[in-house]
């Protein structure tokens, strides 16, 4: 990781602060990170191993975790799976474990973003505005009403979703990438815009793409064998099927 000084790489953060739990263990680079991020600023907690962070995540939901996979003790994706057991809090993964299945596994464990050791702080920084300029929530006068398409009853405000039986929370990715396709109902949308609009394309490939698919359409029950709402079309990308209700109700506050 290149070393050059926080105050003249980084700037301060448009729109107020936001708390960033960096867990790593190498010293070193957790005093890099520190440094450009409350250069940025960002209010820091530092975790050196997983269980440590569980409990600082516990003491102090943050709005962004940065997490290495390699962690003494609790490893990375198994404090991954834990954190997502309570909480959509975006997860930036930054891991010196860079092959494409190892980012796939860390991006189908529910993360928003994987940037592979070394880093530029400079990029990680960008990366964690991105990811949060995209996560904010809206202010209230700002926010979509309830999206209804088919079967499937979507807040966006708050990433609520309703289908068939079941109802759960959207990722912030799942959330846009649902957007993106039911936006466009009958036209086939091919990875490259859907890494575009989904994610930013920060640093991410088109099989990033195929995975977020998945997890939205096991959240939503959609098989793609028989799909209901996402249907692949090979070579091509993919296309929104069910019909689209273009009249949204009040969302439901209760």
């Amino acid at each position: 990781m290149e070393a050059r000084s926080p105050t003249q790489e980084a700037r301060h953060r448009p729109g107020g602060a936001g708390r960033i739990l960096v867990v790593e263990d190498e010293p070193r680079i957790r005093e890099i990170v520190r440094a450009y991020l409350v250069a940025a600023g960002y209010d820091v907690t530092e975790a050196a191993d997983g269980r440590l962070a569980l409990a600082a995540f516990d003491a102090a939901p943050p709005d962004l975790v940065l997490v290495d996979l390699l962690l003494p003790g609790l490893s990375g994706e198994a404090l991954i799976r834990a954190i997502r057991e309570v909480s959509d809090v975006p997860i930036l993964i930054a891991s010196a474990k860079r092959s494409d299945d190892e980012r796939i596994v860390g991006l189908r464990l529910g993360a928003d973003d994987y940037l592979p050791k070394p880093y530029n702080p400079v990029e990680l920084v960008e990366r964690v505005r991105a990811i949060l300029r995209r996560t904010r929530p809206l202010s209230e006068a700002a926010r979509p009403r309830t999206y209804a398409s088919g079967r499937l009853e979507v807040d966006p405000a708050t990433r609520r979703y309703r289908v068939g039986g079941r109802e759960g929370r959207l990722t912030p990715t799942e959330l846009r990438l649902l957007l993106a396709l039911s936006g466009a109902p009958g036209a086939v949308l091919d990875r490259d815009r859907l890494l575009a609009l989904a994610t930013g394309g920060t640093g991410e490939t088109t099989r990033t793409v195929d995975v977020h698919v998945a997890n939205l359409r096991r959240k939503l029950g959609d098989d793609a064998t028989g799909p209901w709402a996402i249907e692949t079309i090979p070579d091509a990308g993919y296309r929104w099927i069910a019909p689209v209700d273009h009249e949204p109700r009040p969302a439901d506050r209760s």
